[in-house]
């Protein structure tokens, strides 16, 4: 059992504020029952981004270079209930508080890890003040970590995505506007989309929980995907299932169908290249179910899956495995560039040309590439 002496106090009256108290610690002690989960693939209800060597290395030298240098700013931590005790009536303006060094998984570092493994670096008798937050629960530990982290170190949306994905997401996303932080509105797809067993992306997301090379797709292609069909107000597709299987329906098909543009490297899965794919199809199946005699029910996913396999026989995968001329970004002027290079492979296709006849945006298009 670790004691030490602390100042209690509630910076709130309501029911729901929680106590915290301040006191001081060396650095070595504290890391020896505090916790510093970061998100990663076997960490998935982690809160802290990964350890960044250069920084902790910067705080040393910082210490080091010379004697009046400190680093006065605390260390947040959030201890669940099991893990403290806190006795003593005050009078002085002290409490014991008394922690649990047997559930360390239970006290987590929620700002300061590399000022922690800095100082710890330069000598661990360095001492540090300490702010805990007594109480806190799992979702409390993440919405802290956000906002601390975003008031100073910008947290990556990535990483806030991966967050909201692990945690209580209605909840967490109230508060975080509350305090003028906000998610995409589409973030849950995004969680879906890597985690949904039938989805053609699934474990694919650069996210902080996937293993580096499984990072295909930027989740935020997967966000605009879905609001640029939302954008369309489609009747048959009335709530966030319909839209989620219609938006995953079209991909799978055109994974079963371009195996080899469905990969890694391929400009197929850039942000600008999914988007604008993603556009392409929708804006043809949309055409399809109003403009032609077919009856076509964009809530079956037999009648969506044969109106992307009559969309991509228009296409050409090997459009996206070719050389382009121009450096892939996710700007207008390339979206434009794309979209005006499907339209005429859709007329090429149409009228038995070369595919890639008349599109400059494709370097040296192959000879034996004609629509057969």
């Amino acid at each position: 059992m670790k004691k030490y002496r602390c100042i209690k106090f509630k910076q709130r009256t309501g029911d729901q504020s929680l106590e915290t108290c301040i006191f001081s610690s060396a650095v070595g002690e504290l890391l020896n029952w505090v916790t510093i989960p970061s998100i990663s693939p076997e960490r998935k209800d982690g809160i802290q981004r990964s350890r960044n060597d250069f920084r902790v290395k910067g705080i040393t030298k910082f210490m080091a270079e010379d004697e009046r240098n400190i680093i006065p700013t605390a260390i947040v931590i959030a201890l669940s209930n099991d893990v403290f005790t806190i006795s003593g009536n005050g009078e002085d303006g002290l409490y014991d508080l008394d922690i649990d060094e047997s559930k360390s998984a239970e006290a987590l570092v929620i700002d300061g890890q590399h000022r922690l493994f800095g100082m710890n670096a330069y000598n661990p008798a360095t001492i540090v003040p300490v702010v805990a937050i007594l109480g806190a629960s799992t979702d409390e530990k993440a919405f802290q970590f956000i906002v601390i982290n975003n008031k100073v170190s910008k947290v990556s949306p990535d990483h806030i995505r991966a967050l909201t994905l692990n945690y209580t997401a209605q909840d967490l996303e109230i508060r975080l506007r509350s305090a003028r932080l906000s998610l995409s509105r589409q973030v849950s797809y995004v969680g879906w989309a890597n985690d949904d067993e039938s989805s053609p992306f699934k474990g694919l997301l650069a996210l902080p929980n996937i293993e580096e090379e499984n990072r295909w797709i930027i989740p935020a292609s997967i966000e605009s995907s879905v609001a640029y069909i939302q954008s369309k107000n489609l009747r048959a597709l009335e709530d966030e299932d319909m839209l989620l299987d219609f938006f995953l329906t079209i991909w799978k098909v055109i994974r079963a169908n371009w195996g080899n543009a469905f990969s890694k490297d391929s400009k197929l899965l850039s942000k600008v290249g999914l988007t604008s794919m993603n556009q392409f199809v929708v804006d043809a199946i949309e055409f399809i179910a109003n403009y032609s005699d077919e009856e076509i029910d964009l809530s079956n996913e037999e009648d969506v899956t044969r109106c992307v396999e009559k969309v991509l026989k228009t296409q050409q995968e090997e459009f996206w495995l070719a050389t382009w001329t121009i450096t892939i970004s996710d700007t207008r002027s390339v979206r434009e560039q794309i979209l005006e290079a499907m339209k005429q492979i859709q007329q090429n296709i149409k009228y038995k040309s070369q595919w890639g006849t008349n599109i400059g945006l494709v370097a040296r298009p192959s000879e034996d590439n004609a629509q057969g």
